[in-house]
């Protein structure tokens, strides 16, 4: 399987604090059978700390560990981008990591009750200047209103969709796990990742738990789709 969504890198956002925790969630995401991990801190917390060489830096050392380890995991570079004015430029500009420095690009809609015009600009901008946003956990974002039909929407204009493989499992209460559910239902999902951000805890690595419901309830070529097949696609830019 295949992680694009995941916060074990230390010291640089609401993640680990300790490179060690890092390892554990490496060891862990191992154990489950996840072969690729996209480290994704929030870019916000990266820029801020002025932290983006650790961050290629600790990718670097977690490689090394796994190939020592023998843990058969690769990881690589990326950032969960919070959708602001800003982000496009700073995409162009390289400041602002796309996922392994391709063309597509996790962003993070703003925690607000409604989505203003600038909320479609930008995702607008992002695509004509080539990139294509990967939306992270919408399930989860109040501005979707648990409304499949915005999210319908922004899938027919090119955006891509991630929910978080804890609100399948209903660590996010009931209401997030009948949304992801009815996402599911209406196949409007391309990734599922796990968001991770601790080592253990409700925000642990639980990826294969969300993968075997997937598995049991839409069957083998679904659930490949979503964990591996289209991950792969958007990790390596094919």
């Amino acid at each position: 399987m295949i992680d694009l969504h995941n916060h074990l890198l230390s010291g640089l956002d609401d993640g680990p604090k300790t490179f060690s925790e890092s390892k554990i969630i490496l060891e862990k995401s191992s154990k489950q059978g996840i072969n690729r991990i996209l480290a994704t801190p929030h870019r916000k917390d990266v820029i801020e700390n002025q932290a983006s060489q650790s961050l290629i830096d600790q990718v670097e050392l977690l490689n090394q560990y796994s190939i020592q380890s023998e843990l058969n995991i690769e990881v690589y570079v990326g950032m969960e981008n919070h959708l602001d004015t800003t982000l496009c430029e700073l995409a162009m500009k390289g400041i602002a990591f796309t996922i392994n420095y391709g063309s597509y690009i996790l962003v993070e809609p703003p925690y607000t009750d409604n989505f203003d015009d600038d909320f479609y600009f930008q995702l607008k901008e992002l695509q004509a200047n080539g990139l294509i946003p990967l939306i992270a956990h919408p399930e989860r974002m109040k501005g979707f209103d648990n409304n499949p039909n915005l999210i319908e929407t922004l899938k027919n204009h090119g955006n891509l969709m991630q929910i978080t493989s804890g609100s399948v499992l209903g660590k996010f209460g009931a209401e997030v796990k009948t949304f992801s559910n009815e996402l599911l239902d209406l196949d409007l999902v391309d990734v599922i990742a796990s968001d991770t951000h601790m080592s253990t805890g409700k925000r642990e690595q639980d990826l294969i738990d969300a993968y075997e419901c997937v598995l049991f309830k839409y069957g083998k070529d679904r659930a490949e789709k979503i964990f591996k097949k289209l991950p792969e696609m958007l990790l390596f830019g094919n």
